[in-house]
């Protein structure tokens, strides 16, 4: 005689109570699963961005490395030096001139000085000179332009042309040495593969101080500023080019360093001879 299993019978509210604990496991395991979905497309964002970052750093300083180059000089060269003791040296030679007449004293000493060049020799061509900073540049003038037209696109060719050999007087402003704002700009970098030899000659500008001296060779006569004024100003300003009744020399360069983003404006103010 053959036995039958007891039926098992659920009530309505224990099959709704299973029903939903299967949901709430499925729900979690979604969450499990997209949850390690989610981490790992983070950590592959990450990883991109980083690359993508490193790429760009190593594009940017390589694209503006004589720039940089000249900089990481100049910090390095301005670092605190330990200080070395040193025995003095004599300022001036001494020379012994055997004496030909015989006399008690078989010698004489002599002293002599080297005397010292004070004349300075100018430079052939207008030159721009700022000494601490190892600034020394040809002052170049953009050639075959007319202002009376407008024409700024034109006008910006030939100053781009002219900055690959030094930097460049704006045309429409003062000469050094005259009444007015004297205005010269230059690169403080541009693209490697341009050709041009003065591509960061305003590199360190934004080191300048104030107070500092700069030096302007025009028509062999030397001019001495001193810098009175350091701004930043958007690339739009156009003010900077307006004339003044003060003899001034004012220099311009992009900044930051291998950007346009913003325009650093040096004021200098012509000493009395």
């Amino acid at each position: 005689m053959q036995t039958q299993n007891p039926k098992i019978v659920f009530t309505q509210k224990e099959v709704e109570e299973y029903h939903n604990e299967l949901l709430r496991a499925e729900a979690a395991i979604r969450r499990s699963i997209f949850g390690a979905r989610k981490r790992r497309g983070f950590a592959e964002l990450g990883k991109f961005g980083m690359t993508a970052a490193a790429i760009f750093v190593i594009t940017f300083v390589g694209m503006n490395f004589g720039a940089f180059e000249k900089r990481a000089e100049f910090l390095w060269a301005n670092l605190p030096k330990a200080e070395v003791t040193t025995e003095p040296v004599a300022a001036v030679a001494e020379l012994k001139i055997q004496n030909t007449v015989p006399s008690a004293a078989t010698s004489t000493t002599e002293k002599f000085e080297l005397p010292l060049v004070l004349a300075e020799i100018a430079p052939p061509d207008n030159r721009l000179i700022i000494p601490r900073l190892g600034i020394h540049a040809p002052i170049k003038t953009a050639t075959g332009i007319n202002l009376q037209f407008g024409n700024w696109e034109e006008i910006e060719n030939q100053i781009q042309d002219a900055l690959r050999n030094g930097v460049v007087s704006f045309p429409g402003t003062a000469q050094p040495g005259e009444k007015g704002n004297a205005f010269i700009t230059g690169h403080s970098s541009y693209y490697p593969l341009f050709p041009g030899r003065y591509k960061d000659v305003f590199a360190l500008l934004p080191k300048i101080e104030i107070g500092e001296e700069i030096q302007v060779w025009q028509g062999q006569q030397k001019f001495t500023y001193q810098v009175s004024d350091k701004r930043e100003v958007s690339p739009t300003a156009t003010d900077v080019l307006d004339e003044t009744d003060d003899s001034r020399l004012t220099l311009m360069t992009c900044v930051p360093l291998g950007t346009a983003l913003r325009r650093l404006i040096v004021t200098a103010q012509l000493e009395e001879v």
